[in-house]
């Protein structure tokens, strides 16, 4: 993982406690028969950070600050000459993210319903700088930020929702060519 490539896959716990319990289960209530449970977590985890890993951790902050009223007003021409870039300060806040994936499963030729599970982060954010040229997110500085993350399979915590300490953002975040503000 690198720190310009964070992905939610990077959000998820390693290893994910009890998800071969759940797929036992999963499988046992729909007919599924008995195979070695561990192997196929480990194919269904793969799966998982390979699904979560097409969705930037990064794109995820900027869409949730663009619609941020504050970062909205920078949108109107009269508020910024064109070409100029203006720096954008945003107080203690929180962005919260939710990902549902699916893992589609076929045991032993028997394709099972899709086990949904569910990933719920939140990214607390001491300060950011947002930076803002003609309509668009160009960037962000990041101050202090806290993340946290848990994964659940319907109402069964696989991982409850604890701080991540493993993650590390960069302290600035570049958007090319940048997001527009609707």
């Amino acid at each position: 993982m690198s720190e310009t490539s964070l992905t939610l896959s990077d959000l998820l716990p390693d290893p994910i406690e009890g998800l071969a319990d759940q797929l036992k289960a999963h499988a046992a209530e729909h007919g599924g028969g008995a195979v070695p449970w561990g192997a196929v977590a480990g194919q269904a985890v793969s799966g998982l950070k390979g699904e979560l890993g097409k969705f930037s951790l990064f794109e995820q902050f900027a869409q949730a600050w663009v619609g941020i009223a504050a970062i909205r007003a920078w949108r109107d021409p009269a508020k910024q000459p064109a070409g100029e870039t203006s720096i954008v300060p945003l107080g203690q806040h929180s962005i919260a993210m939710t990902a549902e994936p699916a893992l589609s499963l076929v045991v032993a030729g028997f394709a099972l319903p899709p086990l949904k599970l569910g990933l719920n982060a939140t990214a607390t954010f001491e300060s950011v700088h947002l930076s803002v040229r003609d309509a668009h997110l160009v960037a962000a500085a990041l101050g202090k930020v806290a993340l946290t993350s848990g994964l659940v399979c319907g109402s069964v915590p696989l991982h409850p929702p604890k701080p991540l300490t493993t993650v590390k953002l960069p302290g600035r975040i570049p958007f090319e060519p940048g997001w527009k503000i609707p």
